[in-house]
This record gives structure tokens, C-alpha cells and sequence, in this order.
């Protein structure tokens, strides 16, 4: 008999602790319960009223590894209810356990009387519809689903006005579907796509009129295909192409009325990972003394100390940073953390100590025609890249001079002067211009 009165408590609270949507709200708000009490001389105890209903911090505990609730005296998992009251005696949440796991479905209320959150549990797990509550509106703050300790459909969290501010669908845990944010006056913010936990489609923003100022596509959660952005109004500022992740074609910003600002051109490679390298070199004059100086420093000898004992062998010391295959002192060497062995080039054999080496692979270079303009279509600078090395290069100030000339003769930076692209196009045009008009 006791066990069907305690099966019928639980029952009924479970009941009554469900969101009540769409139904007609007591006249009574859940806060009112607190605010008769403090009116009260003496404390009204919601907690003790059920018989077998054990108080959870006197008689429970935490077992050791933190996994289940044990009792304080045998420190054995527990089976049953327990309970715990606010100090103003308004009950704070009961809680059914087997063997040590909460069980079912429980409520936890705030001080006031009002509920703050539903959870449900299968022996220990999150399994059910999860709701939080905002204490004296009971207006929702989220809404969970679990499947057995993992997220699982649709997800949604709301504002302080009950407002949708964000939705997102799970599927074992993972993020597969949309994901749509809402700012505070409920219109849409961004809105993008997961497949299996990783950006996949389309990745749109939203500004706060609710018009799309980045319309961007992702592959398997990298950056794929052409991207756009735009002005605030939805005028188009920039578009980009992008190859899973890689800078793969043209990327071209516009000024507000939709006339050129700068250009791009980029090339995806697959290229062998470069070494990057911070280090410090000791030119020595023999291969002695770099061998002595560079035992030194491998016993851990102050530099300063290391050099003073060798002051007469006009070592000199110069700093490394960058790619080390492209040092012609360290070209050809297999570099590793710390001191490397005595190294031959030109007349002096250097001692490399290397404080910093990293492997870095290039994803794209420059290939191509750079160019960037004044706001009033002037020519500010042109450039050709090819394979990510500078070929040619033209600066220019506002009034047209050409204030810097690399890899080519200086022109007037006019439209009809553009900068030649191959050394065919140049010959062909000084070819061109040396032609007599005719009459002439």
C-alpha cells in the first residue's frame, strides 16, 4: 500500500508540474504562494509530508567517483525519493532514484513556488523533453530533447518575451540540419546548415532589417564555391572563391556604387610542407672553434659565458627567422629544436640553435593580376603575381604619378596605359607605340 501511495504522489506531481500551454492559467500566479508565507509568523514546510521521502542533504551523498547517490550512513546506492525545501519551506525539488541514478521525471522549483526546470532520466541519463523555466513569468528559456544521454531532434531556446532567439536540430549529438538565430526583436539573424556536426550548404547573416548582407557556402565544414557579401541596403561589396577551405580564383571588393576597389587572384596548390624556423646563428672561422662553441651551447652554457671563451675568434652572431630551406646556411640540413652540428657555407662554418621550428603548408599563392583603385576609379596599384612571387608592380599616388616601379618601365597609370600582363603583351605593345600614326 505504501508503494502505491508513493507511486501516486510521484504521478500526481509530474502532472502538475508540466507546462500548461494553450490551456487557461490559474488565477493565482506560482509566485503567490512565496509572497503569502513571508506574511506568516511561523514556517510552513512543504518537505516531510511523504511518508518513505528521505531528506537529500541529510540521509544522501555523492559516491566517490561522482557517478551515483549513495546513503550517508552505508555509503550503498540509493533507491527512492528524496526531497529539499528553500529555507522559506516552499519545496525545491523531489527526486526518484534506482540503485544510485536519478529516475523519471522531476521539477525543481525556484524560491518563489514557481518551476524552473523538468528533466527526465532513464537510470542516470538525460532521456525525455527538458524544459527551463524564467522564475515568475514561466515563460519558457529553452527546451531540450534527449535520447539516452544525447541530443536529439529539435532544439529551441527563447527570449525573455517567449520569442524563438535560436533553433537547431541534433541527431545523436550532433548538429545535423538548420540552425536558425533570432535577435531580441525576433527577426532572423543567421541561418546556416549542418551535415553530421560540420557546416555543410548554405551560411547566410541577416542585418537587422532582415536582409542578407553574407551569403556565404560551406563543403563538409570548409569554405566552398563563390561567397558574397554585401552593403547593409544589399548592394554587393565583395565576392570570393574558395576551393574546400583554399583561395582558388578571383576576389573582387566594390566600392558603394558598384565600381572596382581591388581585384585578386589566387591559385589552390598542393604543395610539401615548408619549415619555418626562429633561430640564432654563430659564424665561426674554423670548423674547431664552431665544434667547441657548439658544445658549449649543447651543455647548456649561458651564450654570454660560451662567447667570452672564444672572444678572440671573431665569431658573429645573427638572428634566423623564416623559411629555413630558403637560408642558404641551413639549406639542405635536417633542422631539429636545439644544437645542430657544425654547418659549412661560404668561408665559415655556422652553429645553428633553433628555439622555434614548425612545418607549414601553403594552401594557395598569388597568381595573377592585383589591383586596387581610389574611390574615383584611379589606379592606386597594379601587380602580377606568378606562383606567389612578384613579378611586376606599380604604384601610384592620387593624381596618377607613379610613385613606386617594380619589374617594369613606369607608366601613367591611365586606363588606356594598363600594365602588360606577359612579356609577349610588352613587346607587343612597345612594338605598337613605335608605329608612325598615320599622316604623320
Amino acid at each position: 500500500m505504501r508503494i502505491l501511495v508513493v507511486i501516486f504522489c510521484l504521478f500526481s506531481l509530474a502532472v502538475a508540474a508540466q507546462p500548461d500551454f494553450g490551456v487557461k492559467k490559474e488565477s493565482v500566479p506560482c509566485y503567490q504562494k512565496a509572497a503569502d508565507r513571508s506574511k506568516q509568523r511561523y514556517t510552513e514546510w512543504d518537505c516531510g509530508k511523504i511518508a518513505g521521502v528521505v531528506n537529500c542533504n541529510e540521509k544522501l551523498e555523492m559516491s566517490q567517483d561522482g557517478k551515483r547517490v549513495v546513503t550517508s550512513s552505508q555509503k550503498m546506492p540509493f533507491s527512492g525519493m528524496c526531497e529539499t525545501c528553500h529555507m522559506n519551506g516552499i519545496l525545491e525539488r523531489r527526486v526518484t532514484f534506482v540503485d544510485g541514478y536519478a529516475n523519471g521525471i522531476d521539477t525543481t522549483y525556484y524560491k518563489s513556488g514557481c518551476i524552473m526546470v523538468i528533466r527526465s532520466h532513464v537510470q542516470g541519463v538525460e532521456d525525455g523533453h527538458w524544459t527551463y523555466f524564467n522564475d515568475s513569468t514561466q515563460i519558457p528559456a529553452w527546451e531540450k530533447t534527449y535520447r539516452l544521454g544525447q541530443l536529439e531532434g529539435p532544439q529551441l531556446t527563447y527570449n525573455a518575451k517567449g520569442d524563438t532567439a535560436k533553433f537547431e536540430k541534433y541527431t545523436d549529438g550532433v548538429l545535423n540540419g538548420p540552425k536558425i538565430t533570432y535577435d531580441s526583436k525576433g527577426v532572423r539573424s543567421k541561418q546556416v546548415n549542418y551535415v553530421n556536426g560540420l557546416l555543410d550548404g548554405a551560411f547566410l547573416v541577416y542585418n537587422r532589417e532582415g536582409k542578407i548582407i553574407e551569403e556565404l557556402n560551406f563543403k563538409e565544414g570548409k569554405k566552398h564555391g563563390v561567397q558574397h557579401y554585401y552593403y547593409d541596403d544589399g548592394k554587393l561589396l565583395r565576392t570570393e572563391t574558395w576551393d574546400m577551405d583554399s583561395r582558388n580564383g578571383e576576389f573582387k571588393t566594390l566600392f558603394y556604387n558598384q565600381t572596382l576597389q581591388s581585384i585578386e587572384n589566387y591559385k589552390k596548390v598542393t604543395a610539401k610542407p615548408n619549415q619555418y624556423v626562429t633561430a640564432e646563428l654563430y659564424g665561426c672561422p674554423t670548423k674547431e672553434i664552431a665544434e667547441a662553441l657548439g658544445q658549449m651551447l649543447y651543455d647548456k652554457k649561458p651564450k654570454k659565458q660560451a662567447l667570452d671563451s672564444l672572444k678572440d675568434a671573431n665569431i658573429v652572431v645573427s638572428q634566423l627567422r623564416g623559411e629555413a630551406l630558403n637560408e642558404t646556411v641551413l639549406k639542405g640540413n635536417n633542422l631539429a629544436k636545439g644544437v645542430n652540428r657544425p654547418i659549412k657555407s661560404g668561408k665559415l662554418y655556422y652553429i645553428a640553435v633553433v628555439s622555434e621550428l614548425k612545418s607549414m603548408t601553403k594552401m594557395e599563392v598569388r597568381e595573377g593580376a592585383f589591383e586596387e583603385r581610389f574611390p574615383d576609379g584611379k589606379i592606386k596599384s597594379r601587380a602580377i603575381y606568378k606562383n606567389d612571387i612578384l613579378i611586376e608592380e606599380h604604384v601610384f599616388d592620387e593624381q596618377g604619378r607613379e610613385i613606386r616601379t617594380f619589374g617594369g618601365t613606369p607608366n601613367s597609370g591611365k586606363e588606356d596605359d594598363a600594365m602588360p600582363t606577359t612579356p609577349k603583351q610588352k613587346k607587343e605593345k612597345e612594338k605598337k607605340k613605335k608605329e608612325p600614326k598615320k599622316g604623320e
